[in-house]
């Protein structure tokens, strides 16, 4: 403890103790425990957020999987022309392989009637909406500019196709909507007549009223774009498969995760170094039952497991899939050609890591570690409470050192106004007792 005649902010002229200095040291002391759970509140902000990387790409994982498990990404079909220009085609996976000599006679077209003679915008438009042939109802109004006292109403059918078509009647034209424009004035035009589409396939005839026809092949949606002289081939065939980057990509999911992971539970006698998530049980449990899912035998759709045709269990390498010793997956070009039948397998359905006992394979595995009261979302959860209650531990510290702060403020306050009443006393008595000694000596 410190005693100084220098003055400080809470000390006063003529104190012997420096209040503050004593004060501070004292305080830090007590600050120790403080310091300790703010090193506690980091550590477990780190972990929650490695916990939260984990998660993140444990669902790319799942998604991943998904993918890997869904047949319709392994059951696309594809169209192609043997000329560009006359048509495209969308195809759906309920197409059905096959080519189709196709011909397109006539495109389907809209109704055109232009109605001329107004002198202004406003009559077009108001004669457009007044006329009782409700032409709003079947087509669109369109006001043009020849010159500046000359605008056309040009009428377009709402669809294409015959049916859809229309005229204008001026005579329909009645005395009342008269005084909008003077109906002797107007004069229509019809610019393009209503027409179905015409095309064949194989020699069977097609009318549509549209362009665009959804009902003459099964899975395959046909635009029809323009006519042609000479016959073109339409090819419908299985797509090119989907299974390697939809493979890669898992591979690619899994591989991430095992580095995150490593580098995570890194152990180090470092603390610099090691893992935030070192020895954590959750997180190694739940790459032990990924591994371990990785390891089980195929199953279809259905959950049976899969064989070859000597009755052995398949696995990732039926996949074209090769487990190395680093812990890592890995698309293996050997094992890959040699999967004849992968694409047949996958538009079948697949399901990768079945437990036979529980029934769930590992993208259901995943969400339930994911979900609330899962392995995963449980440890998130429980490192959020321990943050929660070592802040309130340090709230409630930090009240009570404000306290602490006060009461050494006091006490070393008084202690050093009592100390300045004693060497003022002191200083009294010499002083006495000099003046005492001096006359004395004087006698």
């Amino acid at each position: 403890m410190a005693v100084s005649s220098s003055l400080s902010s809470t000390s006063r002229s003529g104190s012997t103790l420096d209040v503050a200095g004593i004060v501070s040291q004292l305080m830090e002391v007590a600050n120790q425990p403080i310091t300790k759970l703010d090193s506690k509140i980091s550590k477990s902000t780190v972990k929650i957020s490695s916990l939260g990387m984990i998660k993140s790409q444990l669902s790319t994982l799942q998604s991943a999987l998904t993918d890997l498990q869904t047949p319709a990404n392994f059951t696309a079909m594809s169209a192609k022309f043997s000329a560009d220009g006359v048509a495209t085609a969308t195809v759906s996976s309920s197409a059905v392989a096959g080519s189709y000599q196709m011909e397109v006679t006539q495109l389907a077209r809209a109704s055109i009637v232009n109605v001329s003679g107004f002198t202004t915008s406003e009559a077009a438009l108001a004669w457009y909406t007044a006329a009782s042939t409700d032409l709003t109802d079947v087509a669109d109004g369109t006001v043009l500019m020849r010159d500046a006292d000359n605008y056309v109403l040009s009428l377009k059918a709402k669809a294409t196709g015959e049916d859809a078509g229309f005229a204008v009647d001026l005579s329909d034209f009645t005395d009342d909507k008269s005084r909008v424009v003077d109906p002797l004035s107007i004069t229509e035009f019809t610019a393009q007549a209503a027409k179905d589409a015409n095309f064949t396939l194989n020699g069977v005839t097609f009318t549509r009223s549209s362009n665009t026809v959804t009902d003459a092949l099964t899975g395959v949606s046909l635009s029809l774009s323009t006519i042609n002289a000479d016959p073109i081939t339409l090819t419908v065939v299985k797509a090119a498969s989907a299974a390697r980057p939809k493979l890669e990509a898992f591979v690619k999911a899994y591989n991430d995760l095992n580095t995150l992971y490593n580098e995570q539970t890194a152990a180090s006698i470092d603390a610099s170094t090691r893992g935030a998530l070192n020895s954590d049980f959750a997180v190694g449990s739940i790459m032990r039952q990924l591994v371990s899912g990785l390891m089980q035998p195929l199953a279809d759709s259905t959950g049976t497991y899969l064989t070859e045709t000597d009755l052995t269990d398949t696995d990732l390498s039926d996949l074209g899939l090769e487990y190395l010793s680093a812990g890592d997956l890995a698309v293996n070009d050997t094992l890959l050609a040699a999967a004849t039948t992968l694409d047949t397998r996958l538009a079948a359905g697949i399901r990768i890591g079945l437990d036979s006992a529980g029934g769930n394979d590992l993208t259901e595995q995943i969400t339930a570690m994911l979900a609330s009261g899962g392995v995963l979302q449980d440890r998130i959860e429980s490192e959020q409470k321990v943050q929660t209650d070592l802040s309130s531990r340090k709230t409630s510290l930090q009240d009570k050192l404000v306290s602490i702060r006060a009461r050494y403020t006091a006490q070393y306050a008084a202690l050093d106004a009592l100390l300045f009443k004693l060497t003022s006393t002191s200083d009294s008595l010499k002083s006495a007792l000099d003046g005492l000694t001096a006359s004395q000596k004087n006698n």
